[in-house]
């Protein structure tokens, strides 16, 4: 996934468990050196509604130190496991703020039974908490369908499962849309999808197998071609001036 990035001279947001951060620490430098960002993805990859905030609060300031104690860096953002900062865990959000976090990337502005919030904006931009705090919110990417077709309804586009399962044709037509209309393309992937020989687990009940193993040969394939179709850059980098991110704080 590194060589591939860079071979397109593109640079990229990872999110981090920090457990995994201390398992491979030589894989965590790589990743920094090589010119990327490095961000929290939690400690333990939980889902944020069903821990209490205190837990919640102590797995996220142990991602960040592990992280930093790696890179030597800072880290400004967090993007929770599952995108569980739904409805239920907004207070989440709060919690960023008064631990320094700058900018949060886990909403999903769609309707789906792990996670989502389907009337949350679909654009990056400042959030108002529920405390009243501010922090930068960048959500997952979504087209929303016409008004006559079905009113409200925002059709994922983003990556992992949804970029697998879609024909590349189809995505790039919803990208040119979701572009025309001034927007950015925020797009994400897992590790493991690069690699079509990982083990065969058993899955829960409501996540069929079909949608995590489908197209895993093809990933490598279609991802090349995205990333000479389109230009990426790393969170920090198409939003750190809108933030105000400043890498020596």
């Amino acid at each position: 996934m590194l060589d591939l990035l860079e071979e397109t001279d593109t640079s990229a947001t990872f999110f981090i468990l920090g457990y995994q951060a201390e398992q491979t620490p030589h894989l965590i430098r790589d990743i920094f050196e090589r010119g990327h960002e490095i961000s929290s993805h939690g400690y333990s990859h939980r889902f944020v509604y069903r821990q209490r905030p205190e837990d919640f609060r102590a797995e996220l300031c142990r991602s960040r130190e592990v992280l930093q104690d790696i890179t030597g860096a800072p880290v400004f953002g967090y993007r929770a496991p599952f995108f569980s900062i739904t409805a239920e865990s907004l207070w989440a959000l709060d919690i960023l703020v008064e631990e320094g976090f700058e900018y949060d990337s886990s909403v999903f502005p769609i309707m789906n039974y792990r996670y989502g919030i389907p009337g949350e904006s679909r654009t990056p931009g400042w959030l108002i908490t529920d405390a009243g705090n501010r922090i930068f919110e960048i959500p997952l990417s979504t087209i929303r369908l016409p008004h006559r077709t079905l009113p409200g309804l925002n059709i994922p586009l983003t990556g992992g499962g949804y970029f697998r399962l879609y024909p590349y044709r189809l995505t790039r037509s919803l990208i040119r849309l979701l572009i025309r209309g001034g927007e950015h393309l925020v797009f994400y992937v897992h590790p493991w999808e690069y690699d079509p020989d990982h083990p065969r687990i058993d899955m829960p009940r409501r996540v069929p197998k079909f949608t995590h193993y489908h197209n895993l040969k093809s990933m490598s394939r279609k991802t090349a071609q995205l990333l000479r179709d389109h230009r990426f850059g790393t969170i920090k980098d198409v939003f750190g001036s809108q933030i105000k991110l400043d890498a020596t704080s």
